[in-house]
């Protein structure tokens, strides 16, 4: 069973280190996080904002409604998902599951940016009924460890609260 549940910082802590550590694409999601402790001070950090992707009791993921403006009804959405979790549909569902409860909260506009490098992030967007508004070049400077700084495009999407909801299970929960 999968479901989106509050994050628990002391019981998810590892899990979050473990896809972490797991894949590298996801140090650009967050602070860098080495560390149980890293982990938790994450988790701490976007308890407020974000709900886990829970999968059989276990985190794998998470969905985040950020910059929460409700004067012009607007958030900024991200999500990841641990890499053995992947590929389930899980990140869609559970977007489009936040996406719906902040509509109903009288959100109406939900934005995100997916690089373009990303194929699979952007798949997920677009399977959660987010249409693509445009692309912003060089968006993103990420520096690797071995210093060399690379720039990516990001892809730019919107769903409104006005917007068909597109045809998924949402994940249940929180």
């Amino acid at each position: 069973m999968s479901r989106l549940r509050p994050w628990d910082p002391e019981r998810d802590a590892a899990a979050v280190l473990a896809a972490f550590l797991g894949s590298p694409d996801l140090h650009r999601q967050a602070p860098p996080i080495a560390t149980l402790a890293d982990a938790r001070g994450y988790l701490e950090a976007v308890a407020a904002e974000a709900l886990a992707i829970d999968l059989e009791g276990e985190a794998v993921g998470c969905v985040m409604a950020a910059e929460r403006d409700p004067h012009h009804g607007t958030a900024w959405m991200s999500y990841w998902l641990a890499p053995a979790a992947r590929g389930r549909g899980l990140a869609s569902r559970a977007l489009d599951a936040l996406s719906r409860r902040l509509f109903a909260d009288g959100l109406h506009r939900l934005e995100l940016g997916a690089r373009a490098n990303n194929p699979a992030s952007i798949a997920v967007a677009e399977r959660a009924g987010y249409v693509r508004e445009g692309v912003e070049r060089e968006r993103l400077r990420y520096v690797d460890s071995d210093g060399t700084a690379t720039r990516f495009e990001v892809v730019r999407f919107a769903r409104l609260a006005t917007d068909p909801a597109p045809a998924l299970a949402p994940l249940e929960g929180a």
